[in-house]
C-alpha cells in the first residue's frame, strides 16, 4: 500500500503540474520511476506488460533497440547519446501500469492530470487577455497556448478532449456536463491557437471516436449527421479570429498561390509552411546519401551541416526537420520508417480493439497513439516532452484497464 502511494503521489503531482512546467513534472516522474524500480512496481508492470501485452511490447523494444544501435553508424554520438537519453521517459510505462492497476489510482491520476489541464485552460484565457505573460515560444496573447507552446496545445487538449467526450457519453447528469462543457472549451482553445497540426488532430480524434461509438449500433445515418455537424462547427469556429487565414495561407502555398497571401496571418502561414517544405527536401536529400542505413541516431544536425556547406540548402540549422517519418528515414533508412509505422499501427490496435463501452479508460490506449501518427507529418512527436510524456503516461493508464486481455484474445 505504501509503495502504491508513494509512487502514485509522484504520478499525480507529474500530472498536475504537467501543462505549467517541465521541470516540476520530470521531477516528479523521475521520483516515480526510482520508487517503482526500488519497489518492484517497474518488474511487476514489465511482467504485466510482457505477458498481456506481447506484440506491443515487442514493437515497442525493437523501436528503442534500433534507437541503440543507430548509434553506431551515427555521424555524431555524443548528439546522438543526447537523443537516447531525450527517451528516458519509455521507461515510466511498466511503472504507470502496475501503480494504476486498481480503478481509483487511474482516478486520482486522471482527476490531478484533468485538473491541470483545466487550470491551464483558465492561464491560457488570461494570457489571451494580456493578465499573464510567458517566456515559451509559439506562445503570446494572439497566440494564447500557456506554457505548453502552439506545437504540443493542439495535441495535448485533442487527446484531453476526446477522452472527455468518451467519459461524458459513460456518465449521467452534471459530470457528464461538465466533461462536455470542458471538452467544448479545449476545442475553442485548440482552434483559436497557431497549432494547425492540432486542428487535424482534434478534428480525426473526434471522427474516431463518433465512429467507435456508433459503428457497433449500425447508426450510419446518425454518424454521418455528427460528422457532418462536427465539420460545419469547426468551420464555425475557423472563421473566429486568425485561424482562418493561416488556414487560406496554408493552401495559397500548397497550390502555388503564396505570392498571392496577403495580411499577416495569411503571410505568416505562408513563410512558416515553406520553411517547413524546406527542411523535408533536405531530409530527402540527406537520406539519398545514405540510402541503406541512414546517418544514424543523431546524425541530422551534422548531415544537415554538410548539406549547407555544399551550397545545396539555404535551411538554416535545425535539429530535426520537423516530421517523425522523415527523421526515422534520415536516421535508420527504410527500416526505420517500417518500423516506427509498425509501433503506431499496434499501438492504435490494442485501444481500438478494447471496448470503450465497457471501461472508457481502455480509450487511453488509442487517442494518444493516432494523435502521434497524425503529428507526427509536421513534427518530431515521439520525441517531443507534451505530446511524448503524455502519450506514454495514457498508454500506461489504458493498459492498466485491460488487465486480462492477452494478444491472443484480440
Amino acid at each position: 500500500m505504501n509503495r502504491l502511494l508513494v509512487t502514485n503521489g509522484f504520478l499525480c503531482i507529474a500530472g498536475l503540474t504537467f501543462p505549467f512546467s517541465v521541470a516540476a513534472s520530470n521531477g516528479a516522474l523521475a521520483f516515480a520511476l526510482a520508487a517503482g524500480i526500488v519497489s518492484g512496481l517497474w518488474w511487476q508492470g514489465a511482467k504485466e506488460c510482457w505477458s498481456q501485452h506481447r506484440s506491443l511490447t515487442l514493437v515497442l523494444c525493437a523501436y528503442v533497440s534500433l534507437l541503440l544501435l543507430g548509434l553506431l553508424w551515427s555521424e555524431d554520438i555524443q548528439w546522438g547519446g543526447h537523443i537516447v537519453g531525450r527517451h528516458w521517459f519509455w521507461m515510466l510505462l511498466p511503472v504507470v501500469i502496475a501503480s494504476l492497476a486498481e480503478q481509483k489510482w487511474r482516478n486520482y491520476f486522471l482527476i490531478a492530470l484533468s485538473a491541470g489541464l483545466t487550470l491551464h485552460l483558465f492561464y491560457c484565457v488570461m494570457q489571451s487577455f494580456g493578465y499573464v505573460h510567458v517566456t515559451t515560444v509559439g506562445s503570446s496573447a494572439d497566440n494564447a497556448t500557456g506554457h505548453i507552446g502552439h506545437i504540443g496545445f493542439g495535441f495535448v487538449y485533442g487527446v484531453w478532449a476526446a477522452w472527455l467526450i468518451i467519459a461524458g457519453w459513460s456518465s449521467r447528469g452534471r459530470l457528464r456536463g461538465l466533461f462536455w462543457i470542458l471538452a467544448a472549451w479545449s476545442y475553442v482553445m485548440i482552434f483559436a491557437a497557431q497549432g494547425r497540426s492540432g486542428y487535424l488532430i482534434a478534428f480525426l480524434l473526434t471522427v474516431a471516436v463518433i465512429i467507435k461509438y456508433l459503428i457497433r449500433q449500425g447508426s450510419w445515418k446518425q454518424m454521418v449527421m455528427l460528422i457532418s455537424a462536427l465539420v460545419v462547427v469547426i468551420g464555425t469556429i475557423l472563421s473566429i479570429g486568425p485561424a482562418e487565414e493561416r488556414v487560406i495561407g496554408t493552401w495559397k502555398l500548397i497550390i502555388g498561390q503564396e505570392k498571392e497571401a496577403s495580411g499577416f496571418w495569411q503571410k505568416n502561414a505562408v513563410k512558416a509552411a515553406d520553411e517547413r517544405l524546406q527542411m523535408w527536401e533536405a531530409s530527402l536529400d540527406i537520406y539519398l546519401e545514405s540510402p541503406v542505413l541512414g546517418v544514424g541516431t543523431g546524425g541530422f544536425p551534422s548531415a544537415l551541416e554538410n548539406l549547407r556547406e555544399k551550397g545545396r540548402t539555404l535551411l538554416r540549422p535545425t535539429a530535426h526537420p520537423h516530421n517523425q517519418y522523415l527523421l526515422a528515414l534520415v536516421r535508420w533508412g527504410p527500416a526505420g520508417v517500417m518500423m516506427l509505422v509498425m509501433l503506431l499501427y499496434i499501438w492504435m490496435r490494442e485501444g481500438w480493439r478494447a471496448d470503450w463501452r465497457e471501461n472508457s479508460q481502455a480509450s487511453l490506449v488509442f487517442l494518444p497513439a493516432l494523435a502521434l501518427a497524425v503529428h507526427g507529418f509536421t513534427s518530431t512527436s515521439l520525441e517531443e516532452h507534451f505530446s511524448a510524456i503524455l502519450a506514454v503516461l495514457l498508454l500506461g493508464a489504458g493498459l492498466s484497464g485491460l488487465r486480462g486481455k492477452s494478444d491472443a484474445q484480440g
